[in-house]
């Protein structure tokens, strides 16, 4: 993604982030935006790249665009060269439910496997039973269950 694309993405993202937050009942929705946005500045910064965050587009074999991926160092924990995170998957809302959710994982942990990662963590809200069928049957454990959320991960191999 170019900086402008990664800029339009997170605030994209942070409006999703700010209502599933306030749907799972962490935040109330009059704060839940402003929430959301701080959230994100302060875990990417100025410079994502420099504080080892990624953001991808997803693309049918025909090339057209379908999605985006963000994956970084696990929040709140000292950068592990073998443990990432994934932020956020993003199928685009007319493509949901043909596999491209699918598919954007498993490329993505392909690509991070080939880089040395071991283990991708994720966290998931319990109302979305989309995405926890998704990462259960991709092969995701739960690590920690919370009152309205899971955190789940996957190995992905031998660093």
């Amino acid at each position: 993604m170019t900086a402008d694309e990664r800029i339009a993405a997170l605030e994209g993202e942070a409006a999703e982030y700010g209502e599933a937050k306030a749907r799972a009942g962490f935040w109330s929705r009059d704060v839940a935006l402003e929430r959301a946005r701080a959230e994100i500045a302060s875990l990417v910064g100025p410079d994502p790249a420099r504080r080892g965050h990624t953001f991808l587009f997803g693309t049918a074999a025909d090339g057209r665009r379908v999605g985006w991926v963000w994956v970084g160092p696990l929040p709140g924990a000292r950068p592990a060269r073998g443990k990432r995170w994934l932020f956020q998957i993003i199928v685009d809302e007319g493509l949901r439910g043909q596999g491209y959710g699918r598919g954007l994982l498993g490329a993505l942990e392909r690509q991070l496997a080939a880089a040395g990662v071991r283990e991708l963590r994720l966290n998931v809200f319990r109302w979305n039973s989309v995405a926890i069928a998704l990462y259960t049957t991709s092969g995701y454990d739960v690590l920690r269950e919370g009152e309205r959320n899971l955190e789940m991960r996957k190995n992905l191999g031998r660093a």
